[in-house]
């Protein structure tokens, strides 16, 4: 009897608790190593809510009865969880397992966000590289993020030694790199080698090979977008790599009991430190970077991170040696970035909203010392971006948005020792953008993007609209037709030589009066199709033109300021093939890609030094002997163009002096058709081991790769000797057989 009074007395209480409701802030992390998951359903079902989780894990259940309730977490490659949510509890942080043994949770997530993609998302073109093939895939000393792209279909680098690439017939400095939303200007090491990115810090890259939407803007062939993982929240962590080149360590972990995470990763080359240890001889160059990034929960499900990066390559190479009556000359360059971004996003209504601002700083130099070249480049470029992403209704999702890029350029050439400026000038172009963006689902078959971008370059005082639309008609649940089309435009430019193989630096100028805003227009279609949820195969044609894009002048005259690039335009077509297989014991992909590019200027038109009209790698990763993981890389390329040498001249020097011409060096004449000659295929194979064992509380991870195993002479260029009759020709190689050992721990 006594029971019955207590439990009348309670109910008025709980009555009161079930009309009090609150606001629940969660993040879903991976139990492996705290890295936040995206896409995870998160649902309470007596109540029918539910939401998904964003890319930094972060939730939001808005207005719960503060009672006991129990809360699904469920996504494909992971284990379902559900968790109490107590009464007087508001904010949530659970961690996940993937489902099985031989489907970790990396590669769910490389499969998840593919099918999600073709499911929901009009955009043909793009490709998603997770972290975990970044790491395994075969590269010289590391993993490498650029020498995957590299890999893809549409991508096309001109040699072993570039970072560079050139994407569906584009020039390199036409892809818009960004780490974590910043514009990243020399993304380069090792002239080409390396690439300023640390495999261990990225999360994922988004790579869109052509046809990207109205949210990107500022170049014409493509985006690279490498988002930079946030640090673990649960605990301090340690990861590095120790290789025969450079070595690497990443610290990360909560501060404090603050909700915030960091993340601070560094590397150096060390190979000139060995060299002087061992020989008496110097190693001319090293290198040297570092990036950190701060992430903070901010409100309702918010975040605010914080990105910064630096780095540097120095070169000091005696380059002619001194001797008796002649001066020595040293090459003396360096190049790095410098780079700090802040991002805020935060959930908005039924949308969310995203600020950045950011910084970029460039400083390649390049001189021959003492005092008789020097070519100085700076770059600053202060941006700002504001995003809106909204859905209003069940059919249409919108992405509206503004941005503002402040662009400080000067670049100088000149001789001391001559007392002469070659070349000095500023450029400051700046560019108000604003775009808006639909995806809109017409019929439950049909989805149509439209969007339209606008540009307001002050230098050149000009406006331009940059429509764009696509496509994707789905014939089935598991094949659909793309298509897109869309306008590009593009106010700065490096000064790229079409003579010159493989550029060490990148020298930027700006649009102004006399160098115009680059355009370019895309054409693309094609298809793709899923077979069950492991494999996939796209097949894209495109086409794209290429305007107002600008080529150095051999021939500008020093004394006259504006002619130092000269018009240049082309167009390319071609078509590319991509077979991948996302899960399983064996994963990776064969890519194709069929291209021809063309160049016009002044008059002579010609194969861009890029056109190479078949390339194929195919890409296996799997287990291999003795317990270890494999992945071989085999490459193959047609023969890319060059203009040959016809012949050589003696260069004498006269010498005011004595009234005489005395000495002289032989300087070749080239062709005057450009890329008239080919050079032989190319072709090379890369195989990787790497094994996985828990040693000290950690995780030790030895490997070793053979790049271009069968020692494949690849040529670079070609030297000719005209001191004989015939002149003879000879062919200097691009990288040879390099083995290298290493090994990646984890604690």
């Amino acid at each position: 009897m006594i029971a019955v009074p207590a439990l009348l007395a309670s109910l008025p209480i709980r009555g009161l608790q079930s009309q009090q409701r609150r606001d629940v802030v969660g993040r879903v992390l991976t139990i492996q190593d705290s890295a936040a998951i995206a896409g995870v359903t998160v649902r309470i079902s007596e109540l029918g809510i539910g939401t998904t989780t964003d890319e930094s894990g972060g939730f939001v259940l808005l207005g719960i009865p503060r009672v006991r309730q129990s809360v699904t977490f469920q996504r494909i490659g992971l284990a379902a969880d559900t968790v109490w949510l107590e009464p007087d509890q508001d904010t949530m942080q659970v961690y996940l397992r993937s489902a099985a043994v031989l489907l970790p949770a990396v590669e769910a997530r490389a499969q998840l966000q593919a099918r999600e993609r073709f499911e929901e998302i009009v955009q043909p073109s793009v490709i998603s590289i997770d972290k975990n093939t970044i790491r395994t895939l075969p590269a010289l000393a590391e993993a490498d993020v650029v020498k995957v792209v590299q890999l893809l279909p549409g991508t096309i680098a001109t040699n072993d030694y570039s970072v560079g690439f050139n994407v569906r017939g584009g020039e390199p400095d036409q892809n818009l790199i960004q780490m974590d939303g910043v514009t990243i200007f020399n993304p380069t090491h090792l002239g080409g080698l390396f690439s300023t990115f640390d495999a261990n810090a990225v999360e994922n890259v988004n790579f869109i090979t052509g046809a990207f939407p109205a949210e990107y803007g500022g170049r014409l062939s493509s985006v690279m977008d490498v988002d930079i993982r946030a640090g673990r929240s649960d605990r301090i962590g340690v990861r590095g790599l120790v290789s025969l080149i450079s070595s690497k360590l990443l610290i990360e972990g909560p501060v404090g009991g603050t909700g915030v995470s960091f993340l601070i990763a560094g590397r150096r080359t060390y190979a000139d430190v060995l060299v002087g240890l061992i020989t008496s001889e110097t190693m001319p160059y090293y290198f040297y970077d570092a990036i950190g990034k701060l992430s903070a929960p901010i409100g309702s499900g918010g975040v605010l991170s914080l990105t910064g990066y630096l780095g540097k390559d120095v070169v000091d190479w005696p380059w002619i040696e001194e001797r008796p009556g002649r001066t020595g000359v040293d090459l003396d360059a360096s190049f790095g970035n410098r780079l700090v971004g802040l991002r805020f996003s935060h959930p908005l209504g039924r949308g969310e909203i995203t600020v950045d601002a950011s910084y970029t700083n460039s400083t390649p130099t390049f001189g021959l010392e003492p005092g008789l070249f020097r070519a100085d480049n700076r770059v600053h470029l202060l941006a700002a971006k504001f995003l809106f992403a909204v859905s209003p209704g069940a059919t249409h999702d919108v992405r509206l948005g503004a941005g503002y890029e402040n662009y400080e350029m000067t670049y100088d050439v000149g001789s001391e020792s001559l007392g002469a400026d070659f070349y000095e000038a500023s450029f400051s172009p700046r560019v108000w953008s604003a775009f808006i963006d639909d995806q809109w689902r017409a019929f439950p078959w049909l989805f149509l993007r439209p969007g339209i971008r606008v540009e307001a370059v002050e230098g050149p005082g000009v406006v331009h609209w940059a429509p764009r639309i696509g496509i994707k008609g789905f014939v089935s649940k598991d094949f659909a037709i793309t298509g897109s089309v869309g306008r590009y435009h593009q106010a700065i430019h490096s000064m790229r030589d079409q003579n010159i193989p493989w550029n060490m630096i990148d020298f930027w100028i700006g649009a102004d009066a006399a160098t115009p805003v680059g355009r370019s227009d895309h054409v693309v279609l094609g298809f793709e199709r899923w077979f069950g949820l492991e494999m996939s195969l796209s097949i894209e044609g495109y086409y794209k033109t290429f305007d107002d894009i600008v080529d150095y002048n051999l021939d500008e005259d020093p004394r006259i300021q504006g002619d130092e690039t000269i018009p240049m335009e082309g167009e390319a077509w071609g078509v590319d093939f991509l077979l991948r297989k996302h899960l399983g014991r064996f994963t990776g992909w064969i890519a194709y890609g069929l291209t021809k590019v063309n160049r016009r200027s002044r008059g002579q038109e010609f194969p861009a030094v890029h056109d190479r009209r078949h390339m194929l790698n195919v890409i296996l990763q799997s287990p291999g002997p003795l317990g270890s993981d494999m992945s071989i890389r085999l490459g193959y390329g047609s023969p890319l163009p060059f203009t040959p040498f016809v012949g050589e001249w003696n260069h004498r020097y006269y010498y005011a002096a004595n009234h005489s011409l005395s000495d002289y060096t032989r300087e070749p004449i080239a062709s005057q058709t450009l890329n008239s000659a080919r050079y032989p295929y190319y072709s090379r194979i890369d195989l990787s081991f790497w094994w996985e064992a828990r040693k000290w509380g950690g995780i030790l991870r030895p490997y070793v790769q053979l790049v271009n195993m069968l020692n494949r002479k690849n040529v670079f260029l070609y030297t000719y000797d005209y001191t004989t009759a015939p002149a003879k020709r000879s062919a200097i190689s691009q990288l040879p057989l390099l083995p290298t050992v290493g090994v990646e721990f984890v604690f």
